[in-house]
């Protein structure tokens, strides 16, 4: 049977569960180690559903099932999801069952379930097997029901690695192996894993090209008082990476070996791993004379406060990433009133002005460019068939990154080329409201992402508005672009801002049908003060680039915000003009004039 649309390939799906006996089947996006951006042999829930969001999961039933998925993809879930027979469950609700409380009040006792055990992780699997307790109800890890009807898969990816220099690392990889040992001291462990591979990659100084905007690649690092080793696909070594790697005393194995060299460890002897990171099948077969600990890999947190170097770096990959911005927004200007400008092109353009940059790997993530009512779609892709084209008449949503040696990058902004409404108006003043206030906000130290949360968030709650999204997140250096453990969301479990941490500030409206409205800078946070009260932080603005003026309603900013603007363009205009051409210097000087 040619399987080629969703429902003929959960039909395929239903065939396989029948023939193990499965009652449900649980598919996800995630590779082994929980990577927000996968490789595409991994994207399986993609393939099984549709549903091509960065974040969801699928539960497949005989009869039924429906996909999990945040704030972020509401909209295009629903869209993406007709016709399939599969539900939106609008996860992060109050009122949406988890996908383990939904399996538990679904199925009868003695059901069992199915999945891909490398694509889910630990920390899943336990929640599954508390819920199902009651119940009787089975987990089978070992059934990857996936491949065998996905008949061309995409291959395991290949991608060389590529040495990440110390001139903008700041420290090398036997120095971040040191900090790791000193760790395992501190916790009286004998050995770390390492699963999630932005803090490998990060730790051994090396990045890889499994993904299209994550250069990151498949391993695992496996650290102990004496010895460090990596797993991976030895094909992707070069030899600049493997001399590299050599010099800090770092041994390479197989990938599959892994599971050999954790039953290798010596009885009675402590593992520190990180159960929301490691997937369940390996996880499973770890022998019990191991001691497992589950904890938050400490290069997680370290990597998190950027050091002097990469500071440095990051604000002149900026810089030069903010005139690549201007760039582009001086051709919108021009070339808007002709009507040749779509969704797909403003993309293309925006990405070309990035590669005049030297040292450009490719972009952060899929360009958002959203005209009209698909800028409310928080994560929409054009596509030939969906792209507009950029008229006067609507706000235009742009947000996108790039990646470079020195860093990552994330900015959005929102456009009007027309003569916006009072909606339009208002919506825009309270969102760049939004982004000053938390730009704004001093803070005691121990102070979490959830504690500040509200600083941009209330601006809009005040006129009966709310985002199903986070405020923020933090950003690698040549890595990831959602960065944790930092955030700013509503969560009480966020950590404390430190200094040194890099976070994106990014509230939105999103008017379903209408408009999208989303402005985003990356901070840095520093220390203002130490007095009799205690130490005091703050945010310092490093992303550089005009925020359009046209869309705002003066009368709804203060004096205080009107001053942070006009000082902010003032310092666009300063630290970016050294890297435009004079017509572009005169273009970003009329951008910036005082409001």
């Amino acid at each position: 049977m040619t399987i080629t649309t969703v429902p003929q390939r959960l039909d395929a799906l239903r065939e396989g569960m029948n023939q193990y006996e499965l009652d449900a089947y649980i598919v996800t996006n995630n590779d082994p180690h929980a990577s927000e951006y996968s490789a595409d042999y991994w994207l399986a829930r993609q393939w099984v559903s549709g549903f091509t969001g960065s974040a969801g999961d699928v539960v497949v039933t005989k009869h039924g099932g429906g996909l999990w998925t945040d704030g972020r993809y509401y909209i295009q879930g629903a869209e993406q999801l007709e016709g399939s027979g599969l539900e939106l469950f609008k996860a992060r609700l109050p009122e949406t069952p988890t996908i383990a409380e939904w399996l538990a009040e679904t199925l009868p006792e003695n059901s069992a379930v199915g999945v891909d055990g490398r694509s889910i992780s630990q920390q899943f699997y336990t929640e599954l097997k508390a819920a199902f307790a009651d119940k009787s109800i089975q987990i089978v890890l070992d059934q990857d029901l996936i491949s065998p009807i996905w008949h061309d898969r995409p291959a395991r990816p290949s991608a060389p690695l590529f040495n990440h220099p110390i001139s903008v690392a700041g420290f090398s990889a036997s120095q971040k192996v040191a900090q790791i040992r000193e760790f395992l001291t501190e916790q009286s462990a004998d050995a770390l894993l390492i699963s999630t591979l932005d803090d490998v990659m990060w730790t051994l100084n090396i990045r890889g090209g499994d993904t299209a905007y994550c250069p990151i690649s498949e391993g695992y690092l496996l650290i102990d008082h004496t010895s460090s080793r990596l797993f991976i696909d030895q094909r992707k070594l070069t030899h600049t990476v493997s001399l590299e790697l050599e010099q800090h005393q770092i041994h390479i194995h197989d990938y599959e070996h892994l599971n050999t060299a954790l039953n290798l460890i010596d009885k009675g002897s402590s593992l520190i791993y990180t159960a929301k990171n490691s997937d369940s099948l390996l996880i499973s077969q770890v022998k019990s004379e191991l001691t497992l600990i589950d904890k938050p890999c400490p290069i997680t947190l370290i990597k998190a406060q950027k050091n002097p170097t990469e500071l440095s770096s990051l604000e002149e990959t900026l810089r030069q990433d903010g005139a690549a911005v201007v760039k582009f927004m001086k051709w919108l200007d021009e070339q808007v009133p002709s009507g040749n400008v779509t969704e797909l092109s403003a993309e293309q353009t925006l990405m070309g002005y990035r590669k005049q940059i030297d040292g450009y790997i490719g972009d952060s993530f899929r360009t958002i460019a959203g005209y009209a009512e698909h800028g409310a779609k928080m994560h929409y892709a054009a596509n030939e068939e969906s792209s507009y084209a950029v008229g006067e008449a609507h706000f235009l949503l742009v947000d996108s990154g790039g990646q470079y040696p020195g860093g990552t990058t994330d900015i959005t902004r929102t456009f009007h080329f027309g003569m916006p409404s009072q909606q339009e108006k208002s919506d825009y003043t309270l969102v760049l409201k939004a982004v000053i206030r938390l730009t704004q906000a001093r803070f005691m130290k121990g102070s979490t992402g959830a504690n500040l949360d509200i600083m941009a968030r209330g601006v809009l709650w005040q006129h009966g508005i709310d985002y199903k999204c986070g405020t923020g997140h933090g950003v690698g250096i040549c890595l990831n672009v959602h960065e944790g453990p930092q955030n700013f969301s509503q969560n009480p479990r966020e950590v404390a801002l430190l200094p040194g941490m890099v976070i994106t500030n990014e509230p939105g409206v999103y008017r379903e049908g209408i408009h999208g409205v989303r402005i985003e800078n990356i901070m840095k946070v520093v220390e203002i003060e130490e007095n009799e009260f205690g130490t005091f932080y703050g945010f310092e603005t490093i992303t550089l680039a005009p925020i359009a003026t046209a869309m705002i309603d003066k009368s709804m900013l203060d004096a205080s915000e009107i001053a942070w603007l006009n000082n902010y363009h003032q310092q666009c205009l300063s630290e970016l003009s050294p890297y435009l051409s004079a017509q572009e210097c005169e273009w970003l000087t009329k951008a910036t004039q005082p409001i």
